[in-house]
């Protein structure tokens, strides 16, 4: 939800406090702006979030919402936005939080476009900031003194908050592995692949390492104004996260310094071993890099700069909230002000498009929803904007999707990575097998039970589960191989050929496959106790059509040396070609093209080059 399209006065009592305004909706629950009041006049403006009614009677549902509460109560950091109570009211379930004037990173990045990037200082300062936070969550520890193993996992600058008194918060911690690395909390798979370390998308170990690599593509986004990781499909960003040339911020930003350059790089390295150990050694880089520049920034500078790229009226409504005074009337401005002023476009690299994003009234934080890679925009994230009416629902609820995402991405991938294929995986145990069978098939259950419900809440019967006990075998092939395997539209971290094990039985999953350069290509499977079922799908090369335009001229044309005929549209795979076009002996044109899947791009010898 990207900002506010109504305004809602209606206040509502919830036990101690009044909810004045919706800010939003997501997969999980609702977000609202609220007053706790005391005694003697004692009001305190809060952010509210409540689970959503039709799913409080979900059992796995309702500790996922009160697992991320307790997480988040444990963190007490100048950097990350402090939680206040975790509750419950009739039983509704609710966590209270700070509430934060200030803007998102994403909202900050959309403004600072072109001549109005972020200064390197500024950026550099927002991620030694971030870093700091990530530390300390870090190296929390439970009553006993044991590390938790806290990892962000979603990294990204909708959870990057920067206040109008220059001060960073991290928002949307709430996911625990244990020391082995495995989740012990649901939602093992978060985050968006453009914003993905490269081990949490294949389904290996993560570590503290993980956030480092996903802070740097936040740092490198901020010094560019550019994507790093940015596509047209799921399965090409899932390629760039893994093996994308990444080229220095100096590339795009000559004034950015080596030294800075050789951070950045650091960060993002694809071997966990190569990065920063820890995020307090990033910081501990970039402080010592801001030491060395003539204009460090304070909190003040920062809060300063912030108030110029959003106007001194829109910090001094935020910061008026705070103050508890003529809450619905401020709400009210701010929704005026974001749709008198709607923001550009975020730039990309050279590789990727773009995604449209507009400034949030407040501040978000995520119920529970992913967005893969580059498909959907940070439209369909579950941020919030004050006073913004819900979303239509998606087919499938975010929620939903974020499940089976962790189903997909991680049991599957390790059940079924070359370490545990052929004579190996059989070695399991009865026990472990039993046990992944079971975990995959409740996360198919929620998908598939989510699909055909929606927003109606996620039920599992006792025979469904009694179902998942049971383990079905699907081989996946395809003429290329090594395209991505997606079920039931979510990504299993996988390519062709691969063997998924421990899936539940008595069901019928999509299976689709993806491959740059080829059309999408999909089959059904049905599943069945003790069969070993198998797709093998040809993948047909995805082309698009040239249309070369010479009005008046007589020309000869070659695409990659071939001579084609430019009297008529011809088709070419979908990528890169060189394109000559002469007449008489005189070279019109002579350069690279590229060819999109579907699209027609027209040659005008006289004009250039466009696309339609």
């Amino acid at each position: 939800m990207d900002g506010p399209t109504s305004h809602d006065t209606t206040r509502e009592a919830f036990g101690r406090y009044q909810l004045i305004g919706m800010l939003g909706e997501g997969g999980m629950g609702r977000l609202y702006i609220a007053e706790r009041r005391g005694i003697q006049g004692f009001v305190k403006i809060v952010a509210l979030k409540r689970i959503l009614p039709h799913l409080a009677g979900s059992a796995h549902l309702r500790e996922m919402f009160l697992n991320e509460g307790r997480i988040a109560a444990k963190l007490e950091h100048p950097n990350i936005v402090a939680t206040y109570e975790l509750g419950e009211i009739d039983g509704k379930y609710f966590i209270s939080m700070e509430y934060l004037p200030g803007e998102d990173l994403s909202a900050i990045l959309v403004r600072c476009q072109g001549s109005r990037r972020i200064p390197i200082e500024i950026a550099s300062g927002l991620a030694q900031q971030a870093a700091q936070g990530l530390h300390y969550a870090h190296e929390a520890r439970d009553a006993r003194g044991q590390p938790i193993g806290l990892v962000h996992r979603d990294v990204n600058p909708r959870n990057v908050f920067l206040t109008y008194h220059g001060v960073v918060k991290l928002l949307d911690f709430g996911v625990v592995k244990d020391r082995d690395g495995l989740a012990t909390a649901p939602g093992a798979f978060k985050g968006k692949y453009g914003y993905c370390a490269p081990e949490q998308i294949e389904g290996r170990r993560i570590d503290r390492r993980t956030d480092v690599f996903c802070l740097g593509i936040v740092l490198w986004e901020c010094l560019t104004g550019a994507r790093l990781f940015d596509a047209s499909t799921d399965a090409t960003t899932i390629d760039a996260v893994r093996s994308r040339r990444i080229e220095p911020p100096s590339v795009l930003r000559p004034e950015i310094p080596r030294a800075l350059d050789d951070i950045v790089l650091r960060a993002l390295e694809r071997d966990p071993a190569q990065r920063f150990a820890t995020a307090h050694d990033l910081s501990e880089e970039l402080d010592a890099f801001l030491l060395e520049r003539d204009s460090r920034p304070t909190n003040k500078s920062m809060g300063r700069w912030l108030e110029s790229i959003f106007s001194p009226e829109r910090a001094s409504l935020k910061k008026a909230i705070s103050q508890g005074g003529a809450v619905e009337e401020i709400l009210g401005r701010l929704a005026e002000l974001d749709a008198t002023k709607p923001a550009p476009g975020l730039r990309t690299s050279a590789s990727g498009s773009g995604s449209r994003v507009r400034p949030r009234s407040l501040w978000s934080t995520s119920f529970g929803a992913t967005e893969g890679g580059s498909g959907p925009t940070d439209a369909s994230r579950s941020g919030h904007s004050a006073s913004a009416v819900p979303a239509a629902p998606n087919p499938m609820p975010a929620a939903d999707s974020a499940r089976f995402s962790a189903a997909a991405s991680v049991l599957v991938s390790r059940l079924m990575s070359p370490d545990f294929s052929g004579a190996a995986r059989q070695l399991r145990t009865a026990a472990i097998a039993a046990v992944a069978a079971l975990l995959v098939g409740v996360m198919m259950l929620v998908v598939i039970g989510g699909s055909s419900r929606g927003r109606a809440g996620v039920r599992l019967e006792a025979s469904s589960l009694a179902l998942a006990g049971a383990a079905a075998t699907l081989d996946v092939q395809s003429r290329p191989p090594g395209a991505h395997i997606f079920i039931d539209g979510n990504p299993s971290g996988m390519r062709t050929p691969a063997t998924l094990s421990g899936l539940p039985v008595g069901r019928t999953v999509t299976i689709r496959l993806d491959l740059p350069g080829y059309d999408p290509a999909s089959d059904r499977a049905r599943l069945e106790s003790g069969q070993r079922a198998r797709v093998f799908l040809s993948l047909r090369e995805a082309v698009g059509t040239v249309r070369i335009m010479a009005i008046g001229r007589r020309v000869t044309a070659y695409l990659d040396d071939r001579a084609v005929d430019p009297g008529k549209p011809f088709s070419a795979s979908v990528g890169m070609h060189k394109l000559r076009v002469e007449s008489g002996g005189t070279l019109l044109i002579a350069e690279p093209i590229e060819v999109r899947a579907g699209a027609e791009m027209v040659i005008d010898v006289d004009e250039g080059l466009r696309h339609r």
